[in-house]
């Protein structure tokens, strides 16, 4: 949809798509033209954002150097505005990175989903609370909850809200107990919390968040609600698309790790030794790697480059690699000292093939981040959302 809409608006803008630039770079001035009169001159302001309200906003600064009235229209809040009474949604990958060890804050950032344009920026410039380690998060429409965690090596109750349309952060209310990678998922709009505590007490098992009332509530193992999430993998407990294994009360998370469903058939994904591997719930349960990526990271003796992350948003059979290489310029025969870090994501697409065999096929690969140093931590890539807004 967002294409045909782009297009439609580049025609009675008076421009071919072609001889738009693709987002501007960073460094460069946002200047706008003074065009000469196009179809949109003769239109309502109400057609206009109409129009505009169904391109995607990634390509918004492209559309601000058409001309001033572009400029006006796309910086106006009536364009949001439009958008919610149309009902446009987009859906935003966001990610947290830690791309400084000696940094305690670490950055968020969102991800272009247009896929000759992928990239990461920064969407706030410094974090206002100190960033929780071995936190938990999970996404309700715009915005993203980061629940618990480690903050000054204590065990924390506070749970933030960051809210991507406005890119502000917030408190919430406190959970009743310190919890450190909970696991957590939205059912039926509420947030479920569960494990994490050093408590041996089943009243303190879990809790759950009302948004609406803004309160606590607690929960229990035989909660009903969560009788599917313990179901799809005997002996564990999947929320929030992770898997956590479960020791009576206690509930530890299997870092690294997703669940994807391919042909009606769960499977768990995860990053082992630097490669994908997989298994399934209903076979014999002992992981295989992905076949088919063997041409996905660079073959670089000096340098190698492992996957460190994988992440999947709604099960659907598309998976998100991470990785991350360091770059060195030559001087003569030697490397040298001072060099980069780049950041690198791509999407794969999974399909099962005869018996115990799951293909990858790379949809795209693309560095997204690009910082001088080499002093990122091997675990650079902390946490990942899908918001909708």
């Amino acid at each position: 949809m967002f294409c045909s809409c782009l297009e439609i608006v580049f025609f009675l803008a008076g421009r071919h798509h072609s001889q738009f630039p693709s987002l501007p770079d960073e460094n460069e001035t946002n200047k706008s033209s003074d065009s000469p009169p196009t179809v949109f001159s003769s239109l309502p302001d109400d057609i206009i954002l109409n129009c505009l309200a169904r391109v995607s906003r990634f390509y918004r600064p492209s559309l601000s150097l058409v001309n001033k009235e572009f400029q006006s229209l796309i910086a106006s809040p009536d364009l949001e505005a439009t958008r919610s009474r149309i009902g446009v949604t987009e859906n935003h990958l966001y990610v947290c990175l830690e791309s400084n060890k000696n940094n305690p804050n670490p950055r968020w950032f969102t991800l272009a989903p247009i896929p000759k344009e992928q990239k990461v920026k920064p969407i706030i410039p410094s974090f206002p609370y100190q960033h929780p380690t071995s936190s938990t998060f999970v996404s309700i429409g715009s915005e993203i909850y980061i629940i618990g965690g480690f903050v000054k090596r204590k065990r924390s109750r506070r749970v933030l809200v960051l809210d991507c349309r406005s890119h502000q952060c917030r408190r919430l209310p406190n959970m009743a107990l310190p919890r450190v990678s909970a696991a957590a998922d939205v059912i039926d709009g509420k947030i479920y919390v569960v494990g994490g505590s050093k408590s041996k007490n089943i009243d303190n098992w879990g809790e759950v968040f009302d948004p609406e009332t803004q309160t606590w509530e607690p929960i229990f193992p035989t909660t009903v609600d969560l009788t599917t999430q313990k179901s799809v993998f005997p002996g564990k407990l999947v929320m929030g698309g992770k898997v956590y294994d479960m020791d009576g009360l206690k509930v530890n998370l299997n870092l690294n790790s997703c669940v994807v469903e391919i042909d009606n058939m769960m499977c768990q994904i995860s990053v082992c030794k630097g490669i994908l591997v997989w298994y399934d719930s209903e076979e014999d349960l002992v992981w295989n790697k992905v076949r088919g990526l063997e041409g996905l990271l660079p073959r670089n003796s000096y340098f190698p480059c492992y996957l460190v992350s994988v992440a999947n948003h709604d099960r659907g059979r598309r998976v998100t690699v991470w990785w991350q290489s360091m770059v060195f310029d030559r001087l003569g025969l030697d490397w040298t000292k001072e060099g980069k870090t780049e950041i690198w994501c791509a999407e794969i697409s999974l399909e099962r093939r005869g018996f115990g065999e799951l293909w990858g096929f790379v949809e795209w690969s693309k560095k997204v981040f690009t910082y001088d140093g080499c002093d990122s931590p091997s675990d650079f890539f902390l946490h990942s959302a899908i918001v909708t807004y």
